[in-house]
């Protein structure tokens, strides 16, 4: 097990403006061994996700206005305790992926569009959670 500096290495945050979805995609992570946490975005804040000692955020980007994700993930980059957490950042709005797909990608994100196929979702995982992983690798992750 990847243990980092005082953090479950297999705790998920998932964070989906749809109840459904949230649903959906904890029990997927589940059912590969992983321990979701499903949040709301009410909830989210560097505070919270600091004490959930999570390994990876997914956070898809219809939480209302995109610049409060932007704004979330700018505050855990600049966290010392948060600033290296994975974050995933997912959406089914492709033009605001496209969009932000610069400042996502220079905030350290991975960007997954919805909907997704099961292999493209865990070798994004694969990949925050085993930074060396190469693209061979990740089907054995």
């Amino acid at each position: 097990m990847l243990e980092q500096a005082g953090r479950h290495s297999k705790r998920v945050i998932v964070v989906d403006h749809d109840q459904a979805t949230t649903e959906l995609i904890a029990e997927l992570l589940s059912s590969e061994g992983y321990d979701p946490l499903c949040c709301s975005a009410w909830l989210l804040s560097v505070d919270f996700i600091e004490q959930m000692q999570a390994n990876l955020i997914i956070l898809d980007l219809s939480l209302g206005d995109p610049s409060a994700a932007l704004d979330l993930i700018g505050a855990l980059r600049r966290n010392s305790s948060t600033r290296t957490l994975p974050v995933i950042v997912n959406s089914t709005d492709q033009r605001q992926l496209e969009r932000l797909a610069h400042p996502l990608h220079d905030l350290g994100c991975v960007v997954l569009a919805k909907p997704f196929e099961l292999d493209d979702f865990f070798s994004s995982i694969c990949v925050c959670l085993n930074p060396g992983c190469t693209q061979m690798q990740q089907l054995a992750c």
